[in-house]
């Protein structure tokens, strides 16, 4: 069935026409009120139809739905009458035990997925909980979103400007410093911790940093001019050292640019500076950074500081 329906061949055989014409009118009139013209024209358009219908046959559809028990009404404007669903009987009955597992997909999957991938799978939680009857789990899943708390003008703002990589300034309230403007060179929004996250260039550490959205009070401006701040890409070449039978699993933003039995020269490249260092770090006495040599300076002088102090608290 699948199939078929990937390769727009959907036949008679397959499936009911009629019943699909009547789930595709319920889905658009649960979307907001349409006219008659609206329905007849997402029929003719959708993909698995392209069908010629009358207005007779679209009423027939809505009457078909009224028998199931949907309450469709209507109103005129400008003398056109558009029609929308008040209620319907359609619920989705889903035990507790289920809920839990819905929540916990939710949460997984919002942490494997990029920022507008995100936006659409909670679109499509916010439809899902409409049809939903347990009272715990509608709250669960209208509240459990880390965008919940936050103003939607800032989101759709933000995520323009990580789109065009625009220069911002944004009044940002600082659990340290309290509240103050920002410049910003945007890069990307994502979700760590279930909290969401704006990265880029800014002007008060000079580096690529993530600042935590719900702290944005709003956006100031934007510079329109040409950004000032420029974009970082720091590459860092390390050894890592084998032991058998081992299988590195490399990052997106690695590549192995030598190999020997006993090691590995790996290429990193990243507009995080502290990402690159995390990933050296997190392979303890098996990694060695090579080049460049400001930043292999910087690894030492790190690892000798975590000593001192290792042995200033132990003694």
């Amino acid at each position: 069935m699948k199939e078929f329906m990937k390769s727009n061949t959907v036949t008679h055989n397959l499936m009911s026409f009629t019943g699909f014409k009547s789930l595709l009118i319920f889905s658009l009139l649960q979307e907001g009120p349409k006219t008659y013209k609206d329905l007849k024209k997402a029929i003719e358009e959708n993909e698995y139809l392209h069908e010629t219908v009358s207005i007779d046959a679209i009423r027939i559809y809505i009457n078909s739905l009224k028998n199931f028990g949907c309450i469709v009404n209507n109103y005129t404007k400008n003398r056109v009458k558009y029609y929308y669903i008040e209620s319907h009987p359609f619920e989705l009955k889903i035990d507790d035990s289920l809920a839990t597992s819905i929540i916990k997909i939710y949460k997984a999957i919002s942490k494997s997925i990029d920022f507008d991938d995100f936006i659409a799978l909670q679109a499509f939680f916010k439809k899902f909980s409409a049809y939903v009857v347990n009272e715990k789990l509608k709250n669960k899943i209208q509240n459990i979103s880390p965008l919940s708390n936050i103003d939607s003008h800032i989101i759709n703002g933000l995520r323009k400007y990580v789109n065009n990589k625009n220069e911002i300034t944004v009044l940002y309230n600082s659990s340290i410093s309290g509240q103050k403007n920002i410049t910003i060179l945007a890069d990307r929004l994502y979700i760590s911790n279930n909290k969401l996250y704006l990265a880029g260039v800014n002007s008060e550490y000079k580096n690529y940093y993530s600042f935590l959205v719900s702290n944005i009070i709003k956006i100031v401006s934007v510079n329109l001019a040409g950004n000032k701040l420029q974009m970082p890409i720091y590459t860092v070449k390390y050894e890592y050292f084998k032991t058998d039978n081992e299988v590195l699993e490399l990052l997106s933003n690695e590549r192995i640019i030598e190999e020997t039995d006993k090691k590995l020269v790996i290429e990193i490249s990243s507009k995080n500076k502290f990402d690159i260092t995390q990933r050296v770090l997190s392979f303890s006495n098996k990694c060695r950074v090579i080049s460049p040599q400001d930043y292999r300076q910087e690894i030492i002088d790190c690892l000798k500081k975590m000593k001192e102090e290792y042995f200033a608290q132990i003694k």
